[in-house]
């Protein structure tokens, strides 16, 4: 099973799993928190344990890093980054925008898989291919003048106003990825110390090989071995730089 294959079937271990919590009625127990922050809701871990018996079943190579459990060691073949649904407290209120993201990282090559778990729809990056919606290659069109924006009290949001004045906050940060990648909206903006590498991993490839740029605050390369970051993502670097330059000011 190659990589796109096996992050597809993952994808559908979760889907199943999710559906089947949902209508036990038990979704918004809260078992715990998260080994990488924020509280664990009972359909968050019974969808990370379906994909970790599974990589247990077949006995994968596999460095684990998941949004609840952290990371675990079963080999290292290569990395898994997963966040079984992205998005859950929309699941939860019943709000239709939420997504499960993996990448699978293998020395230089990336592949990174945002499957919206809501409608038909999901999107892959492909390094040194491109990425793809759908299946088909994802050609951006821009037409949107909306960014999308998380920060701590109002934390920039004057300044950002000034260029950008329809901002949004949608709760999905990898679809919303994905949709700065098709051009849906110019940026993502998130500036609350929170973001984790399961977030954006897969977000991340997709975007890149789309010709999107993202960073720190700084412009900087993100470290993704970070427990938190702030990121600022972009459709294209011309407007990634104007953002940093205005958060710079």
């Amino acid at each position: 099973m190659n990589d796109r294959m096996l992050c597809w079937k993952l994808s559908e271990i979760i889907k199943l799993s999710l559906e089947n919590t949902m209508r036990s009625g038990r979704a918004h127990e809260i078992v715990g928190e998260g080994q990488l922050g924020g509280t664990t809701h009972y359909l968050d871990k019974v969808a990370e344990n379906a994909v970790i018996d599974y990589i247990t079943k077949h006995e994968l190579p596999v460095e684990f890093v998941s949004e609840e459990i952290g990371r675990l060691n079963f080999g290292n073949e290569y990395t898994i980054y997963l966040d079984p649904i992205d998005g859950s407290n929309n699941a939860l209120s019943g709000l239709p925008f939420y997504c499960t993201s993996i990448a699978l990282f293998r020395k230089e090559k990336q592949y990174g898989l945002v499957r919206n778990l809501v409608w038909d729809e999901w999107f892959e990056g492909i390094s040194y291919y491109g990425s793809l919606l759908n299946g088909k290659p994802l050609k951006q069109q821009l037409h949107s003048q909306m960014i999308s924006v998380y920060t701590k009290k109002g934390r920039y949001i004057d300044e950002l106003r000034q260029s950008y004045n329809k901002m949004r906050c949608l709760g999905s940060v990898a679809l919303e990825l994905c949709y700065v990648a098709k051009g849906s909206l110019l940026a993502l903006v998130d500036i609350r110390d929170k973001v984790r590498t399961t977030d954006i991993a897969a977000g991340k490839v997709v975007l890149e090989n789309v010709g999107g740029v993202i960073t720190d605050l700084n412009g900087e390369i993100l470290d993704m071995d970070a427990e938190h970051m702030n990121i600022v993502a972009a459709c294209n670097p011309k407007i990634h730089k104007k953002i940093i330059n205005i958060l710079k000011e």
